[in-house]
């Protein structure tokens, strides 16, 4: 973790790359936050780091709901991914459960 701003912007990816903000914000909140398909210790509303000027792969995974996944370049110290998860509608199934269960 990071103490402060100014140190996580200290962490680049590639020693000559400079790094920004990015705020990470979906509509349902407390969803995973993923950069370029690894999963972060944070979750939604957050800022995470990321290279300036360079694309970025982030998704937004929360259960129930269908993943937000966008490509972001940040093309300053501060920047804003907002979405909004689609609901995955539940279904009731009657009488399937018994004529597949084994005991």
């Amino acid at each position: 973790m990071f103490k402060t701003l100014r140190d996580l912007l200290k962490v680049p990816k590639k020693p000559d790359q400079e790094m920004g903000l990015c705020m990470v914000v979906s509509e349902q909140e407390g969803a995973e936050i993923w950069v370029d398909d690894k999963l972060t210790p944070f979750i939604t509303p957050r800022m995470v780091a990321v290279p300036i000027n360079a694309d970025v792969k982030i998704e937004v995974r929360l259960t129930g709901h269908r993943s937000h996944l966008a490509i972001v370049r940040a093309p300053q110290k501060l920047s804003y991914y907002y979405c909004n998860l689609e609901r995955i509608p539940l279904r009731l199934v009657r009488n399937e459960i018994d004529n597949f269960a084994s005991v």
